[in-house]
């Protein structure tokens, strides 16, 4: 309410963290995702009130692990998407289910390479997956998990040129927006949503006065 300060201590991790993902559970415990510089693979840990505790075991995924992005469904089971360096850099999804981590679906879910994922959760659960598809010019695509399988939400690659760093949430509603560094408007920023049929933009594509590159996109409702 005054001051920054350290929440646990410094350099709480055991090596390296890059990729680094951050979200609360419903109880406001901070927990952390990140790309583990011990193993290259995926470890979460979270604040107990004292100290930072692995969830589960260190370097969970099966090889490197890039592009993390953590975020709990309404159960408050924290899952993380990533790019999975041992299935092609295609899109995984885990989730520990109090015990240890389990894949969601399929290993390498995406069509094709998957970059920049992020996540989040409709309001009955169901995981939604945003990335740059390298199975179609870098373009957006959102995927979401029905129970048995991924499916495609609209079309694949629904964007006008290359997305970079799209950051996905959904609203109240269960419609999902994703903000994006536009290829097709010289880089500028784009917001589009979902209807329900088709990928719409809101208000107009490219509407930053700039580009709007790297990792500095984020998106809140």
């Amino acid at each position: 309410g005054t001051t920054w300060v350290t929440v646990g201590s410094a350099g709480f991790s055991a090596g390296l963290a890059s990729d680094i993902s951050l979200a609360l559970n419903s109880s406001g415990e901070p927990y952390v995702a990140f790309q583990d510089g011990t193993n290259s693979s995926v470890t979460v840990m979270k604040f107990n009130g004292t100290t930072w505790d692995i969830v589960g075991s260190a370097g969970f995924s099966s090889g490197l692990a890039t592009h993390i992005s953590l975020a709990f469904n309404s159960s408050d089971e924290p899952y993380v998407a990533f790019r999975d360096g041992a299935n092609f850099y295609k899109a995984t999804v885990m989730k520990f289910n109090g015990t240890s981590w389990v894949t969601i679906g399929s290993a390498g879910f995406s069509a094709g390479s998957a970059i920049y994922t992020s996540l989040d959760f409709n309001s009955i659960g169901e995981p939604y997956v945003a990335y740059s598809d390298g199975n179609n010019s870098s373009k957006a695509t959102v995927m979401k998990f029905n129970g048995t399988s991924w499916v495609t939400v609209g079309s694949a690659g629904f964007s006008a040129g290359a997305a970079e760093n799209p950051r996905l949430t959904l609203n109240s509603s269960g419609e999902p927006y994703v903000a994006f560094s536009d290829g097709g408007n010289s880089g500028k920023a784009t917001v589009m949503k979902f209807n329900g049929t088709s990928w719409l933009t809101v208000g107009l594509a490219g509407f930053s006065a700039g580009a709007a590159y790297g990792g500095g996109i984020s998106l809140a409702l």
